[in-house]
């Protein structure tokens, strides 16, 4: 009775907390089917919002009815396909808000940037190429949501704030071949990277591509003091792939460009702006026994190279993300592979870009962080993906690490539980309770 007991308390919340993480802050967020958070930013009132994506769903109808085959009732139970989530969790992570962007394609939100009326921007895609940008409240509530692109192959990865309140998207394009398509009609190879500019309104201001006659994708850009943009890009040809770096005007004129050709494969994964406006290029780099490790590139706005750091580690490492500290110490999340399994990864490096510390979380499965935000109280919240040990299907990850690389602990008091299903259960086992020999708690 107890173990039952146990099983309904324990799927009935959104919120899952599992005994290796009891009292840590590394939850998931549970959703029918696979479920990620890509992008994190911290709200005015010090809650948390994140953006992935999750399924939407086919409601159950209201009448029962009897299936006569295992193939009947998945058909009745299928998702729709991945639609855009918003989640908002306070700061004991409690979820204070749940939404999906309900379009009729298959869609994704990559990137989540708050704005100054506390409500956010939120960029991402749709499998038959379109590009989205939503701007929303604080509640959720949709401003607008602007649709952009070919009508092909294209992809959004990242959405960038400016300083003149609008938003930059970069991502990769593919070659037009409609005449009549409003924006990149031609194509310069395969795939362009394409950078389009928004004012706060969500007017576009200027859409354009650059690239080679290869594949060119825009990983991410920064805007830099002047007002100037530098963009990371990555080039695939004949097995080989190039690293770019590309310096525009703020019109999206080019300024210059320097390419990274090695003997070893590297991947760009991120470009970070420093206080001291130089910028930091992260990558990985496959060595000789195709084991991926981390590569920090740092360079100034005129492209010289201001250091080069491999992070030499045991396993095969990625960092997908990297945030600046008031003090200059760096911290980066990932993941990283020992064997058949792929955990969490965080790292603090100091401002010479030397290793502090490092910490791997997750189970037997695939864990991931994709995106990290410095709260106000120096700790940082990482999201991305966790596989609990007894499934196939990976949850929406939120976790808060200190500078230590350590988790953060949690009150696990504060949580807030469905309390009317505690009130159900406790009725119906009122006389185990009162003979003691059962006990339900919030807990």
């Amino acid at each position: 009775m107890v173990k039952k007991l146990l099983t309904i308390l324990l799927f009935s919340s959104l919120l899952i907390s599992s005994d290796k993480y009891h009292n840590k802050f590394f939850i998931s967020v549970n959703k029918p089917f696979d479920a990620v958070l890509f992008d994190v930013t911290e709200d005015y009132d010090r809650s948390i919002s994140a953006v992935g994506f999750s399924y939407l769903n086919k409601k159950s109808s209201s009448k029962s009815k009897i299936f006569h085959s295992g193939f009947e009732y998945l058909k009745s139970v299928s998702s729709y396909g991945k639609v855009a989530n918003l989640v908002k969790i306070d700061a004991d992570g409690n979820i204070l808000l749940d939404k999906k962007a309900k379009l009729n394609e298959f869609n994704k939100a990559v990137s989540i940037i708050k704005t100054p009326s506390n409500g956010y921007f939120i960029g991402g895609y749709t499998l038959s190429g379109q590009l989205i940008l939503y701007k929303l409240t604080s509640n959720g509530s949709v401003v607008f949501a602007k649709t952009f692109g070919t009508k092909n192959y294209d992809r959004m990865n990242k959405l960038i704030p400016l300083s003149d309140g609008g938003v930059l998207a970069v991502g990769s394009s593919t070659s037009s071949r409609d005449l009549f398509d409003p924006m990149f009609q031609t194509g310069i190879g395969l795939n362009d990277i394409f950078l389009t500019r928004f004012d706060k309104y969500g007017h576009i201001k200027w859409s354009k591509k650059y690239g080679t006659k290869y594949d060119d994708r825009g990983i991410d850009a920064k805007e830099a003091f002047d007002g100037s943009i530098i963009v990371l890009a990555e080039t695939d040809y004949d097995n080989n792939r190039d690293v770019t770096l590309m310096r525009t005007g703020e019109n999206g004129n080019k300024i210059w460009l320097k390419h990274f050709k090695t003997e070893e494969k590297i991947t760009p994964q991120k470009l970070l702006r420093l206080r001291d406006n130089n910028f930091i290029a992260v990558m990985s780099k496959t060595d000789i026994e195709n084991k991926e490790k981390i590569y920090l590139v740092k360079f100034d706005l005129q492209k010289n190279i201001l250091l080069q750091k491999d992070i030499d580690t045991t396993y095969e490492s990625v960092l997908k993300d990297i945030k600046e500290f008031s003090n200059s110490m760096l911290v980066g999340v990932g993941y990283v592979v020992d064997s058949m399994d792929t955990d969490a990864l965080v790292m603090m490096f100091d401002k010479d870009l030397n290793l502090l510390c490092q910490n791997h979380f997750g189970y037997t499965n695939l864990d991931r962080f994709y995106a990290v935000k410095i709260l106000n109280n120096s700790q940082t919240v990482a999201v991305g993906m966790t596989t609990p040990d007894d499934s196939q299907e990976s949850n929406m990850l939120i976790a808060k690490i200190k500078r230590d690389c350590e988790l953060v602990s949690r009150d696990i008091k504060k949580i807030k539980k469905e309390t009317d299903l505690l009130k159900v259960l406790r009725d119906i086992y009122k006389k185990e309770i009162n003979e003691k020999k059962l006990y339900i708690d919030n807990d």
